[in-house]
């Protein structure tokens, strides 16, 4: 039986009253056909990834009925984070000054393993930089980590000195531009790329559009699509939630059980970039000058203040 419109509606704004995360505020949020939609696609994928389940999961806990994680992490599993991994070496990075916003997904510890370079992670959560630099303590070319809160500012130190950033973001628009923000204040303004892994679903036709508009604005185009590139483990209360919003939208579906999230990785390539590739390359190699790389001096993993305000923790 087909629910009506206006009962989702009312149902989703109830059910929105009992969470203070920004996250699950905006995706009760959108409207039915952008719910909809988003829960399709969150089903197929778990039905796909069901057929082909590997028990590599990171530090999920599922017993846990918390909806929102400290500091809103989520991390992926450990085939996602190869599969990360695989794309920046795909690409030729290995050698290029690589910033990671947020690494609870331990992407750093993979990219050691295979002898990256220049590797610069920034977390809030002084626990995981602490796990994070024992995980890598053996690495050939050590890791520079800091203990950063984005919401306090972004380090001027950092200003324009990294050819490529990957973020997974909270995923609403509010705490995902504060990492956008902070990702393009890190690049170099020449030769530049970052990556952002959010649902494009989940942020909605409208935001989307917002975001693509304001990243032109700084000069960066959106150059590739990866759908539903990463997937992540959930845990018993985050399932539930998804799985009762998804039988107010799939009414006649008789068992829904999501287990995993997923979301896209969009990449971005400064304009500049873009128009060198269109007038210069000969479809093989992107003539372009080589920028010199930058060394970061060892600097305390408490050289930022603690995160101060605790209630962020379920805010974001």
């Amino acid at each position: 039986m087909k629910i009506p419109n206006k009962i989702q509606v009312i149902f989703c704004s109830f059910l929105s009253i009992f969470f203070r995360s920004r996250t699950i505020k905006h995706i009760l949020k959108l409207n039915g056909t952008e719910k909809k939609e988003f829960l399709t696609k969150i089903i197929n994928e778990n039905i796909k990834y069901k057929n082909n389940e590997k028990q590599e999961v990171s530090f999920v806990k599922y017993n846990s009925f918390k909806f929102i994680e400290s500091y809103n992490q989520l991390p992926c599993t450990i085939e996602t984070r190869k599969k990360r991994a695989d794309l920046l070496e795909k690409n030729g990075f290995r050698d290029k000054e690589i910033l990671l916003i947020g690494d609870d997904d331990l992407l750093s510890v993979e990219l050691v393993a295979r002898n990256f370079r220049h590797i610069t992670v920034l977390d809030c959560d002084l626990k995981l930089l602490n796990k994070l630099r024992i995980l890598t303590q053996e690495a050939k070319y050590p890791v520079n980590y800091f203990h950063v809160d984005l919401y306090e500012g972004f380090p001027k130190f950092l200003n324009h000195i990294f050819d490529v950033v990957c973020f997974d973001p909270p995923q609403n628009y509010e705490d995902l531009n504060k990492f956008m923000s902070c990702a393009i204040q890190s690049l170099k303004n020449q030769n530049s790329i970052f990556y952002m892994m959010v649902n494009s679903s989940a942020l909605g036709l409208n935001n989307t559009d917002r975001l693509f508009a304001e990243l032109l604005k700084y000069g960066f185009v959106n150059t590739n699509k990866y759908e539903f590139f990463n997937c992540y483990p959930l845990n018993k209360g985050q399932s539930l939630l998804l799985s009762i919003m998804a039988k107010f939208t799939h009414p006649n579906l008789k068992t829904i059980k999501c287990n995993y999230y997923f979301s896209d990785c969009l990449e971005f390539k400064s304009v500049q970039v873009v128009q060198n590739v269109e007038q210069f390359s000969d479809g093989k190699k992107l003539l372009t000058n080589i920028l010199p790389h930058y060394s970061i001096p060892e600097i305390p993993i408490a050289f930022y203040n603690n995160y101060k305000i605790q209630n962020k923790k379920t805010m974001n």
